[in-house]
């Protein structure tokens, strides 16, 4: 087996048959449903207007558009939307709107009921800088009454111990549907403590039919805030705390958590 070198932070390859790192992420997280029943009840608390913050490939925003949801969403990378919009059938083009744009700022002209960052969107955003304009932006975008979530691991499930050398973990072996070519994903996380970062290189082996392996690489930087540093900055985004859960089932959140799901409403306009 002959393993190619390195090909670091691949956006959109020139070789067909190798994926993009949207069609990777898509068969990493594609197939995760199990907050698709929880965003699709808060939708249903509003009017049925939905903002996606950080939408990428869509799993979120086209399950809630399926549903009947008048649903927008914005991303950073065309690439991640360019798929998205892909995938959405054509019927769902009255229902799904989806956008680059980058979370940290950014104004659509209106408002929406629900406004959410999933699964992990918010670790993107890496000082507190970042995360209060995001926040105050999310704010923007609310209608009178309206509810913003944000999707978060918890800390306390984070390995936060640094050794000498960061191990390579296997996450998974996956065939790609579109060539039908087998994926395995490794991984290697180095914790930053000081300053609540994981910093992630994720590898992705694809074996091509005649036993050649070619590999892409992605770093990936995720920033971490506890509890009372996300209701600390909801307060100062004028975002009211409704609650925190640990899980899409609604337990509330305590020391056994794996994660930190805040939902918060609109408050006054931060002075």
């Amino acid at each position: 087996m002959t393993i190619l070198p390195l090909v670091p932070r691949i956006e959109r390859c020139l070789m067909s048959d190798l994926p993009d790192i949207a069609e990777l992420l898509d068969l990493d997280f594609g197939d995760f449903e199990d907050d698709l029943p929880f965003y699709d009840a808060l939708a249903q608390r509003g009017d049925g207007s939905v903002l996606e913050l950080g939408a990428g490939t869509g799993r979120v925003a086209i399950a809630l558009a399926r549903a009947g949801f008048d649903v927008h969403g914005i991303d950073l990378s065309a690439a991640m939307v360019a798929r998205a919009n892909d995938k959405a059938p054509d019927d769902l083009d009255a229902h799904l709107h989806l956008s680059c744009g980058d979370m940290r700022d950014f104004d659509l002209g209106r408002t929406f009921a629900l406004v959410f960052a999933a699964y992990g969107t918010f670790h993107h955003l890496f000082s507190a800088d970042e995360q209060l304009s995001c926040l105050r932006a999310a704010r923007r975008h609310l209608s009178e009454g309206g509810l913003f979530v944000c999707d978060l691991r918890s800390m306390l499930h984070v390995d936060w111990e640094s050794g000498e050398s960061a191990p390579l973990l296997h996450d998974w072996t996956k065939v790609l549907p579109r060539t039908g070519v087998r994926v395995t994903k490794l991984r290697a996380v180095r914790p930053d403590r000081a300053e609540q970062i994981q910093r992630e290189l994720h590898i992705y082996d694809i074996e091509a039919a005649d036993g050649a392996v070619r590999r892409i690489t992605q770093e990936v930087d995720l920033r971490f805030a506890g509890r009372y540093e996300m209701e600390a900055l909801l307060r100062e985004a004028g975002l009211v705390l409704e609650q925190s859960y640990g899980d899409y089932d609604l337990t509330p959140y305590n020391e056994t958590s794996e994660s930190l799901i805040t939902l918060a409403r609109r408050g006054k306009e931060p002075s």
